[in-house]
């Protein structure tokens, strides 16, 4: 399966957390993920460095994983406007990714079952559009209020989160 990777109408989205191994554009040992939406889908593109590399020249599969992980991540949060946490994934790799390729990653909402669960799938494809990876997960959605009470995060990045939603809705 091929994919126009590049087109469409993309718009970039901020990131609040700078230390996050996956989005955070502070930490020196992170992937460095940016993401962007058209409203319907996330996408991010990226170059895999060697440090993430597994056996021989092959991208660590773990590392695949976080990818996809926070692919959807990125789509459970943006596309439902509300604070998830992943409850379960499944991966199925299909071709390999080498260490210094670039690849685009997109994650859409499969269905949403009422207020507190999301279904994403998430997908992954090399520079020539091919089709490396997949994932499907099951995400725990959560209003400001009951996040807090998990004391993940502190209030003022809740706080700034929640009015980044507000934002999306002039996407």
């Amino acid at each position: 399966m091929n994919i126009d990777i590049r087109g469409g109408s993309w718009k970039p989205l901020p990131n609040l957390d700078k230390d996050c191994f996956g989005c955070g554009s502070e930490n020196p040992s992170g992937l460095h993920m940016t993401f962007e939406t058209n409203g319907e889908r996330i996408r991010t593109q990226l170059l895999v460095a060697s440090q993430f590399r597994g056996w021989s020249k092959l991208v660590h599969g773990g590392v695949i994983a976080t990818i996809l992980d926070e692919t959807m991540s990125w789509a459970a949060i943006i596309l439902t406007k509300r604070f998830i946490l992943t409850k379960n994934m499944t991966i199925q790799f299909q071709r390999p990714i080498y260490v210094g390729s670039s690849l685009c990653g997109f994650g859409h909402i499969k269905e949403k079952t009422g207020e507190r669960k999301a279904i994403v799938i998430g997908e992954l494809y090399d520079d020539q559009g091919k089709l490396c990876a997949t994932s499907e997960g099951e995400f725990i959605l959560y209003s400001k209020e009951e996040f807090s009470k998990l004391e993940f995060l502190q209030e003022e990045y809740l706080k700034a989160m929640a009015a980044s939603f507000k934002e999306l809705d002039k996407i």
